[in-house]
């Protein structure tokens, strides 16, 4: 027979020792790992924004689904998933483009890698466009 006895902790909290650890699943959401990465995107010095994938759309158009892809995959020999990111940027005028592009690749697997776990492949990244954003 198991017996059990609580304990408190440090904090101040109650916890039953002896019991079995409680089963279940956690599951992330791809929209989860499409928000790191377009966050890590924005915040990355030298993008401007998220261009459209579609060459003949309007490259001043907001919406960051145009130009963000994320594919999920699952590797059923070690468990894990992994991901590959695919984005569209307008880099800024008078930035050296191979930093930025460098920084951005690692910015995102960085923010990916760090919240989700999950194993970052590749970050593709296409330079769509450039815009001045500070005139002299």
């Amino acid at each position: 027979m198991q017996t059990l006895t609580q304990a408190t902790a440090l904090d101040g909290a109650q916890r039953n020792e002896g019991t079995l650890p409680v089963g279940g699943q956690v599951v992330i959401s791809p929209r989860v790992v499409f928000t790191l990465a377009r966050n890590a995107a924005l915040s990355t010095y030298g993008v401007v924004g998220i261009a459209s994938r579609f060459t003949g759309f309007d490259c001043t158009h907001t919406d960051p689904r145009r130009g963000l892809e994320i594919q999920i995959t699952d590797n059923p020999q070690t468990g894990n998933k992994h991901v590959t990111v695919t984005i569209h940027i307008i880099a800024e005028y008078g930035v050296r483009i191979q930093a930025v592009t460098s920084s951005l690749q690692h910015q995102i697997r960085y923010s990916i890698e760090r919240s989700t776990g999950y194993v970052v492949d590749a970050v593709n990244v296409h330079v769509t466009g450039l815009r001045v954003t500070n005139e002299d």
